[in-house]
């Protein structure tokens, strides 16, 4: 086994997803191409004031505060880069347990909300509508890391089904 980073990826050795630390856990979302730490509780928070009094408000603070135009541009950056479809592909493949699968279709759900309501506040058609480099980019590279992820999708399926110690033989 090949240690990358400096402290075991979790927090107890024999727990489950609950004692992952922060940045495998973000990893793994990133991996997956699903970006769900950064994005999760977004969509409701925003669609809920554009749908308030106090939309005029936060229109005002994305056009005005840079700050928060900044966090709203990169949320957006990031579901830009995010490939729901990839993150099915993985499920499919990987996960068995129907309450898994069930939550896997509501999380892809408010994904969309997500760029709904991200759209709604900064009146782009698209996503990074505003950021050709970032949109030629992804372009250019979506269709070779797709291929990626399909193959890691395949091996991670393939270890899955040899017993423990036998992992190796996948790679041969």
């Amino acid at each position: 086994n090949l240690n990358i980073g400096s402290r075991p990826a979790k927090r107890k050795a024999t727990g489950g997803v609950e004692s992952l630390r922060a940045i495998p856990w973000n990893f793994s979302w990133t991996q997956t191409r699903f970006n769900l730490p950064t994005w999760l509780g977004v969509g409701e928070a925003i669609q809920t004031i554009l749908e308030s009094e106090d939309e005029k408000t936060l229109r005002e603070m994305y056009e005005e505060w840079g700050s928060f135009k900044t966090t709203v541009d990169l949320v957006e950056m990031v579901l830009a880069k995010s490939e729901p479809a990839i993150a099915a592909h993985y499920e499919s493949q990987l996960v068995t347990d129907p309450k898994a699968k069930e939550l896997g279709a509501e999380l892809r759900s408010l994904h969309l909300g997500v760029e709904d309501a991200i759209l709604g506040l900064t009146n782009h058609k698209e996503l990074s509508e505003n950021n050709a480099i970032l949109r030629r980019l992804l372009t250019v590279r979506n269709p070779y890391v797709d291929c990626l992820n399909a193959l890691q999708a395949e091996t991670l399926k393939r270890i899955r089904g040899y017993e423990e110690g036998d992992e190796n033989k996948v790679l041969k």
